[in-house]
């Protein structure tokens, strides 16, 4: 793999990181909201800045409430449905990063093969 095959690999992987941790951002908010509390700021995740008492146990379990294969099934409840349907976008978006990242490897691989 030539530098710019590997920046490229590495950039996508980095960006589907990202993505991933905003991913669990939302769920904490989904928490938040599915026990009756402010959503408040994403950035709440990632700077800890718990404002309730059952913060703490409602970031531990927003790593894996809504995995990324498991599919999510809207509540009915307005307030609730407009967080799971942020998921689902998120979802999407990994999916489609995770074929980027596929169909790059593949191509990357098939390129390194052919003789010149």
């Amino acid at each position: 793999m030539t530098f710019g095959q590997s920046l490229q690999f590495i950039l996508t992987a980095l960006f589907l990181l990202g993505v991933y941790s905003y991913k669990w951002a939302l769920h904490f908010q989904y928490l938040r909201v599915k026990n009756k509390k402010k959503a408040g700021s994403w950035k709440d995740f990632y700077t800890r800045n718990f404002s309730n008492k059952k913060d703490l146990e409602w970031w531990k379990e927003s790593f894996m409430i809504l995995p990324l294969l498991y599919p999510t099934i809207m509540t009915g409840k307005e307030s609730e449905d407009f967080w799971l349907s942020k998921i689902k976008r998120t979802n999407l978006a990994l999916y489609f990063l995770l074929m980027i990242l596929l169909l790059t490897g593949i191509y990357f691989s098939k390129l390194s093969e052919r003789p010149f």
